[in-house]
């Protein structure tokens, strides 16, 4: 019973100190992972004392990533990333190790969309977009006059519109709605293109 007791109470301070966990995912396979003193696998999810710790991912024949990571009590920190290679002997890895390939892939989606999500932070009104304005003819049947859409660039504003015109009247006024969705248009690049030609092919569902 005693024993019972003590394995209990130890399990029980072992999970009040290490309450938080790091998620590991790391390309290449072949990789360390070093946080603080402790040292870990490419891919494992470990559990850890809540604080702040310094961090390298390191690998033969790849760069070293050094940090700092946070974790907090009963919250899952991730620490996802990949590495790229400073070596002549590793300049193909991704090419010749398809599941290092894979996930390094997945890195990079996540960290676009992570960019994409604080970038629409900034310009909520993107959210929104495309945006489809449309006209009914004279049988009822709906066609499109424009469509506006963005494409993210390296200017200050960090985007420009599209504007795909069916009806060749290139209106200004097609903008008014996002003036009132509170879209600042000033000074923003648009790019016009003419889809005349199309403009009764194009029925939205």
């Amino acid at each position: 019973m005693v024993l019972i007791l003590l394995v209990s109470l130890g399990f029980l301070i072992y999970g009040r100190i290490f309450s938080a966990r790091v998620s590991i995912i790391v390309a290449p396979s072949i990789a360390k992972v070093k946080i603080g003193d402790r040292e870990f696998g490419a891919s494992e999810e470990v559990a850890i004392q809540s604080g702040e710790y310094e961090v390298s991912v390191f690998a033969d024949g790849f760069e070293t990533k050094t940090g700092r990571l946070v974790t907090k009590a009963d919250e899952t920190a991730n620490l996802h990333l990949y590495l790229e290679s400073n070596s002549s002997a590793t300049a193909n890895w991704y090419d010749e190790h398809d599941g290092d390939a894979l996930i390094m892939g997945e890195i990079k989606s996540a960290e676009k969309l992570k960019e994409l999500n604080a970038f629409l932070e900034k310009e909520p009104v993107l959210r929104q977009l495309p945006l489809t304005v449309e006209y009914f003819s004279g049988d009822y049947s709906k066609y499109v006059k424009y469509v506006i859409s963005y494409e993210l660039d390296n200017s200050e504003r960090g985007f420009y519109l599209i504007m795909k015109d069916y009806t060749g009247e290139k209106s200004e006024a097609t903008f008014s709605k996002l003036r009132e969705m509170g879209l600042d248009l000033t000074g923003l690049k648009l790019e016009y293109q003419d889809f005349t030609q199309d403009r009764l092919n194009y029925r939205p569902e």
